[in-house]
């Protein structure tokens, strides 16, 4: 086994900015054979909210979800450090062969130990109660166009709330679904609750919907920016927009998505026969 790779991350406040890391220094200790140390900086105190109605702290919900990881052979440890100022994204994260390109796609294709099972929960009568689960932007501190400080973040979500709350109201209508939805100010176990059981998962490329991948939920997620989306969550089915005649045909985009997760395995073994250690060399990103 070769030596500890380290790997830094700049500390953020998305779920993405979160589950990514976990994911990519699972992925590269076991492509690489060796053990894994994943620095958080954050800039932000121990035990520090990012709004006061959250439910969790930043680091707790990192710390949780790292206990939920999928084990691998090598060790890999998380570890923080806080009130950090760690300039750059991260260190030790590989750009691929041709980085203009960007991610790829299987580079944090790790997942948690907890897997969605589909629908698992009852109404009092008995019946198996089937949901769909939902991330909007509804509850977000910030815009994204002032998250992003400009509007470079905006093809996140092309939908908009006023098309969601109609889309939540046609799924009861012609699904006879109810929809759950899960934001940053759902209790973080709860959430993950929600995605185990949930149908389908719903919703804009951000925030939540990262819980949904890290879970293998099927997912049907609106984003203008098809590529980075295919990259992030390989097996969603993308739409720049969800029509009222889309909403029945959920049932067999959600059936599409599992099928598509189940054909990546395949490619992501052969991902993980070639080392590349030859590429990380300390570099600061």
């Amino acid at each position: 086994m070769t030596e500890l790779l380290r790997i830094e991350w700049k500390g953020r406040i998305g779920y993405g900015d979160i589950i990514s890391p976990i994911c990519y220094a699972h992925v590269m200790a076991q492509k690489n054979h060796c053990d894994v140390e994943l620095l958080f900086h954050w800039s932000e105190k121990k035990g520090q909210k990012y709004k006061p109605e959250d439910a969790e702290s930043l680091d707790y919900r990192a710390e949780y979800l790292a206990s939920l990881i999928s084990p691998v052979p090598q060790q890999v440890k998380v570890v923080h450090k806080f009130e950090s100022n760690f300039h750059g994204s991260h260190i030790n994260f590989d750009p691929g062969n041709v980085p203009q390109q960007g991610i790829n796609k299987f580079h944090h294709f790790w997942y948690s130990s907890i897997q969605n099972s589909g629908p698992s929960k009852f109404s009092d009568n008995g019946i198996e109660q089937k949901y769909i689960a939902m991330n909007t932007t509804a509850t977000h501190l910030q815009t994204l166009e002032e998250y992003g400080n400009g509007p470079w973040k905006k093809w996140k979500d092309p939908t908009g709330l006023t098309r969601w709350r109609a889309i939540e109201k046609l799924i009861g209508r012609k699904l006879n679904m109810k929809v759950k939805h899960v934001g940053y100010e759902t209790p973080i176990e709860e959430a993950i609750d929600i995605y185990k059981n949930c149908y389908l998962a719903v919703g804009y490329h951000g925030s939540a919907i990262w819980l949904a991948r890290y879970l293998r939920c099927p997912m049907i997620i609106c984003s203008a920016g098809k590529e980075p989306t295919r990259k992030a969550f390989p097996w969603a089915m993308i739409t720049h927009e969800l029509t009222d005649d889309d909403i029945p045909d959920m049932i067999r985009l959600r059936q599409k998505s599992l099928s598509k997760l189940s054909g990546l395995y395949e490619e992501f073994k052969q991902y993980l026969a070639e080392p590349n250690l030859h590429r990380l060399r300390g570099q600061r990103t």
